[in-house]
C-alpha cells in the first residue's frame, strides 16, 4: 500500500514538473525598445561627426512554439529619434522580421527560459528636417482664410520640412531571458540584439553594412497548449 502511495506521489510530482516545463503553443510580447543606432557609420568623415545615437520606442513578436526547444518569431517595431548629431534629422526606422528562435528549458529552472535567435527582415527609415527660406518674386498671393500662412506671397521668409525614405536589408541576431510568472504571463527581462542594416551611404548612394544594438524589455502573453 505504501509503495503504491508512494508511486503514484511520484508519478504526480513528475506530471506536475513536466506539466510547469511544458510551453504555451503561442506567444505574445509587447515591449519597449532602445537603440544604440549607427545608422550612418559607413561615411568615414560624416558618420564619425555624426556618431552613435540613442533612439527609443517599442516592438510587439508573435511566436509559435512547435516544441521545447524551437520557436519561429514575428517581429515588429519601430524607434524614434527627433534630432540626429550635426546633420539635425528627425529619425524614425520601423522594422519587420522573422526567423527561428532556439530556447532552453530545462525542469530545474523551469520558470526560466533563456533563448538565442536568427531574424531576417526589412527596416524602413524616414528622415526628415527643417529649413528656412524666401518664397521667390512669383509666388501668387491668394486669399485663403484657413490655413492663412498656405499662400504667404512674394519674398515671405517660411519655414518648410524636407523628406526623404529608404528601405534596407536587416538582421538581428541575439537572445534574451523570459521568467514565467505563471500559464498566461512571462516577463521579458531582456533581449540584447547585434542589428545589421544596409541602408544606402549619404556619400556613394551605394548600400553599406551599418552596426548597432538593440535591447527590449517588456510582457510576455501566452496561450494555447501543445
Amino acid at each position: 500500500m505504501k509503495r503504491s502511495i508512494l508511486l503514484v506521489s511520484a508519478i504526480l510530482v513528475c506530471a506536475l514538473v513536466g506539466a510547469a516545463t511544458e510551453p504555451p503553443r503561442y506567444e505574445a510580447f509587447l515591449g519597449y525598445t532602445y537603440v544604440r543606432a549607427n545608422q550612418f557609420n559607413q561615411n568615414p568623415g560624416l558618420g564619425t561627426a555624426i556618431g552613435g545615437y540613442d533612439m527609443n520606442g517599442g516592438t510587439g513578436q508573435f511566436i509559435y512554439n512547435f516544441n521545447n526547444w524551437i520557436s519561429a518569431v514575428g517581429d515588429f517595431g519601430a524607434v524614434y529619434k527627433p534630432n540626429v548629431g550635426i546633420i539635425n534629422v528627425t529619425n524614425t526606422t520601423a522594422f519587420t522580421l522573422a526567423g527561428p528562435r532556439f530556447n532552453w528549458r530545462t525542469h530545474r529552472f523551469h520558470k526560466l527560459t533563456p533563448y538565442g535567435q536568427v531574424l531576417f527582415g526589412a527596416s524602413y527609415r524616414h528622415v526628415s528636417t527643417s529649413v528656412n527660406a524666401i518664397t521667390g518674386p512669383n509666388t501668387p498671393i491668394l486669399a485663403v482664410a484657413n490655413p492663412a500662412n498656405l499662400f504667404p506671397g512674394p519674398l515671405a521668409p517660411v519655414t518648410a520640412r524636407l523628406t526623404a525614405s529608404q528601405n534596407a536589408f536587416t538582421m538581428f541576431a541575439g537572445g534574451g531571458l523570459d521568467y514565467r510568472f505563471n500559464k498566461h504571463f512571462t516577463a521579458r527581462c531582456v533581449e540584447v540584439d547585434y542589428v545589421l542594416t544596409r541602408f544606402p551611404s549619404l556619400e556613394t548612394g551605394f548600400r553599406e553594412n551599418q552596426n548597432s544594438i538593440a535591447a527590449s524589455i517588456g510582457v510576455v502573453f501566452t496561450f494555447g497548449a501543445m
